[in-house]
């Protein structure tokens, strides 16, 4: 076995592949110096004035096994491979024979980019992706009987999918084989402009990356520790699973559960709305970064990024999302088939690389996940004290104890408060696979004036459907969905959701989607007193059309005109108006808490205040979200998450 493992005996004895375009036939050198001695064989596409189509290519590719190899690796013309890489690449394929090996998966993919997150924060070598997201193909390595399988299949597909990730993700769901990433990755993406009609994807780098390391080749002997993608795998899971991604200078949180019919990009919310259903308040979150910025360390880096004139939010909100990933670690530490549940909260068996591959972690995040504008302000040493600041929210997200908070079932609530929150609750477990574009009419919220320019920011960030702003009277409407909201609303993306999902059932339709403060605004009701009754009132049955609608009951007949969606919305940050210029380190950290403070929301409207009916919303809300992601994890029948046949129409992305 030893042979096997160290490669000694001549196994594994690896083909290798690489797919490029004839316009960069001037990389194949470098690639195939880097991956000496095994040796390369180029696969040009063979149509390259057609359109851009990575499938074309990788039909060939995949066919370009070698008789006498026990595994075939394709790679992609614009990688770039780590030093000693052939050695690596032995070593990882002895380790893991039978499985299929990413070597990469790039920065910001909403789910994959999590798990190799996780996987690194743990001190783990392997990261279990998750099915039903596309399967990193820059460099994936496959048994080669697992590689000519594949071959023959992509020979059925016609080159107009173009997408060969999404294809070969289909082909292994099918067959439930997993696939293991890498960590650190063995690979990165050169950033290179793209010929594969990816121009819009932006940069798309490693997410865990450590150039020089040394990893020695028994690393790769130890089984994977986590796994993300249990719920799509076929023998299902206990219960669903989460995702965070740091995207905007915002922490967003997405839930897993097992599904053959949302498409990847399936949208996330903010943090804040939901962390509740993990069993942790904004408190939890944030009340350790206070702690932090005031001890000599942090108070350090808070002069450091307030001196930069990094945003006190856009450091709340990595924060936020290292915690997250530090609380995931404990709390998920050892689960997986290979390794049962509950194995504790190690760091796994080299904790000389625990810290670098956490570090790695995060710095991915602040590179992949800061607006430009907002990256070029990381001068000097500020990237790092950001990195020092992500990396001590994850370590202390490593000793949360997610029960704390816990809503518990069925707290004291007013009777309209408890079917305000039952209707949000079941609106965010909505689905929707081709959201069509969305009219978005901004009224001027008359508290904090805040408008159409400050709610355009703020959508801007929201990736779901194609959204145009408007201002009111902005002339006739052209048939497309119809939502009004004021100016400092943070419109969460499950409500858009819900949008999408009912006018795809009901495509007929007319009528206008209005949010629950701009309809208290058209009553000539102040939402901003605490818990006002005939505010409540008003909305409670405002919203009956979605029991209805839940119901499946709804039609075009019996919609009313105006539809108030019952989703809750907080104030984002374009119309909380910072102060203009630098900060001086105490003004800054303050700003830090009160963004924290301002995370809040009421039910009703952004500025109404906190209250304790607004908390037993939010614990109503979140506790029957949970039991109905629990519930339907259990009772999604088992198999593989694939519906009946390749349909090639079902992998044509909406996006």
């Amino acid at each position: 076995m030893t042979d096997r493992l160290d490669g000694s005996s001549g196994f594994p004895r690896i083909s290798v592949a690489v797919m490029y375009h004839p316009a960069r036939g001037d990389r194949i050198p470098r690639i195939a110096e880097a991956c000496a001695p095994l040796r390369l064989v180029p696969v040009p596409d063979p149509d390259p004035g057609s359109f851009p189509s990575p499938l074309r290519t990788a039909k060939r590719a995949w066919a370009a096994w070698s008789p006498d190899a026990t595994h075939h690796l394709v790679l992609q013309d614009d990688v770039l491979l780590v030093d000693g890489f052939s050695a690596h690449l032995r070593a990882a394929v002895a380790a893991r024979p039978d499985d299929a090996l990413a070597l990469y998966a790039h920065w910001n993919s909403p789910y994959n980019s999590y798990a190799i997150r996780q996987a690194a924060a743990g001190g783990a070598s392997w990261a279990r992706l998750v099915p039903g997201e596309w399967v990193p193909t820059q460099g994936l390595v496959l048994p080669v009987g697992l590689a000519k399988e594949l071959g023959d299949y992509l020979a059925g597909v016609p080159d107009h999918i173009r997408d060969d990730d999404t294809v070969i993700d289909l082909f292994l769901r099918e067959r439930d084989r997993r696939v293991l990433a890498a960590v650190p990755h063995l690979l990165d993406h050169d950033e290179v402009a793209s010929v594969a009609g990816n121009t819009d994807h932006g940069v798309r780098r490693a997410t865990v990356l450590l150039p020089g390391a040394d990893l020695p080749p028994d690393r790769w002997r130890e089984p994977p520790r986590f796994d993300k993608g249990a719920v799509m795998r076929a023998e299902g899971a206990s219960t669903w699973d989460f995702s965070v991604t740091y995207a905007f200078g915002t922490c967003f949180l997405g839930f897993l559960r097992p599904t053959s019919e949302e498409f990847v990009r399936h949208p996330f919310g903010r943090w804040s709305d939901w962390c509740g259903v993990l069993g942790l308040g904004q408190a939890d979150v944030l009340g350790g970064l206070e702690e932090y910025l005031a001890t000599s360390g942090g108070r350090d880096r808070a002069r450091t990024l307030a001196e930069a004139g990094t945003a006190p939010g856009t450091a709340a909100e990595l924060w936020a999302a290292a915690f997250l990933l530090g609380a995931d670690v404990a709390s998920g530490a050892g689960t997986g088939p290979e390794n049962g549940r509950g194995t504790g909260r190690g760091t796994g068996a080299r904790a000389d690389l625990a810290g670098p591959l956490r570090r790695a972690a995060v710095t991915s995040w602040i590179d992949s996940g800061l607006p430009a504008a907002d990256r070029a302000l990381l001068t000097g040493g500020a990237r790092a004290a950001l990195a020092d600041l992500g990396v001590a929210g994850l370590t202390r997200g490593l000793t949360a104890d997610r029960r704390r908070t816990a809503a518990v079932g069925d707290p004291l609530a007013g009777e309209i408060l408890r079917r305000l929150a039952t209707r949000e609750a079941e609106g965010f477990l909505r689905t929707a696979r081709f959201p069509p574009p969305l009219t978005v009419e901004v009224v001027t919220c008359p508290g904090c004036g805040a408008g159409p320019e400050e709610a355009a920011a703020y959508l801007r960030t929201v990736e779901f459907c194609a959204l145009r702003v408007v201002r009111p009277g902005a002339g006739p409407r052209d048939g497309t969905p119809w939502l009004r909201m004021t100016g400092c609303e943070r419109f969460p993306v499950h409500g858009l959701t819900l949008v999408a999902d009912v006018r795809e059932r009901l495509p007929r339709l007319s009528g206008e989607f209005v949010t629950r403060s701009a309809y208290l605004l058209d009553q000539g009701l102040a939402p901003d007193a605490p818990d006002p009754l005939p505010a409540l009132t008003a909305v409670d049955a405002a919203e009956r059309w979605a029991d209805e609608f839940f119901a499946g009951r709804l039609s075009p007949s019996t919609a009313p005109a105006v539809m108030v969606l019952p989703v809750s919305t907080g104030v984002h940050r374009w119309a909380a108006r910072p102060a203009a210029g630098l900060l001086e380190p105490a003004a800054w950290v303050e700003e830090v808490s009160r963004y924290g403070r301002a995370l809040g929301g009421h039910p009703l409207a952004p500025h109404s205040p906190a209250s304790g009916a607004a908390e037993r919303y939010r614990a109503v809300r979140d506790d029957l979200a949970g039991r109905r992601l629990t519930e339907i994890t259990l009772n999604h029948p088992p198999g593989p998450r694939v519906n009946g046949r390749f349909d090639p129409a079902r992998l044509v992305r909406p996006w």
